[in-house]
């Protein structure tokens, strides 16, 4: 390790002191001596490379104490690594009841448009009523086509017609045709 500026060689402080340094030479205000731009420059230049050297010798600091950690107590790392899958999965599971709860949110606001729509886009004698006076209009029983000498040959779901096919259809999709 590289010899540290103050008395007790604790590398916590010299990092402290290297980012007080380094905000202070940003901060700086711009003296009206005869200090240019470029010696100002150098310093915050020489101020940052100090305080990423020792925020480098800090973290192989810290990676030395973990590698000695997880050698010496592997059950320790294991530890930490379950909690933070706990954590994560908490987390998770936060997420997806925000998920779920705005989703219900917006399954209610469908819910409430649909039924406004459907209130307000309906024939006044109902879908019903409407298909009854259209088939007798062209000559069709409210059960199906009309056959030869007016008889009416029934069609339902199962087998194809204007009976099956309107039958099949939403109420509000029979009204509303763009």
């Amino acid at each position: 390790m590289a010899s540290s500026s103050n008395e007790n060689g604790n590398l916590m402080d010299e990092f402290e002191e290297a980012f007080q340094a380094c905000l202070l030479s940003l901060t700086k205000p711009e003296p009206n001596t005869g200090t240019n731009k470029d010696e100002i420059e150098l310093e915050v230049q020489k101020t940052t490379n100090r305080f990423i050297d020792v925020a480098r010798q800090m973290e192989a600091f810290f990676l030395q104490k973990r590698f000695l950690v997880s050698t010496l107590k592997p059950d320790m790392l294991i530890k930490d690594e379950n909690q933070d899958l706990r954590n994560e999965i908490a987390r998770k599971e936060q997420l997806l009841n925000k998920h779920y709860s705005r989703l219900e949110e917006w399954k209610a606001c469908l819910s409430d448009i649909q039924a406004n729509q459907g209130v307000h886009n309906r024939p006044i004698g109902g879908v019903g009523s409407t298909i009854a006076a259209m088939s007798e209009s062209v000559g069709m029983g409210a059960t199906g086509m009309a056959g030869p000498a007016g008889l009416n040959i029934p069609q339902g779901p199962n087998r194809p017609g204007v009976g099956g096919m309107l039958s099949n259809m939403p109420a509000y999709g029979v009204a509303r045709r763009f």
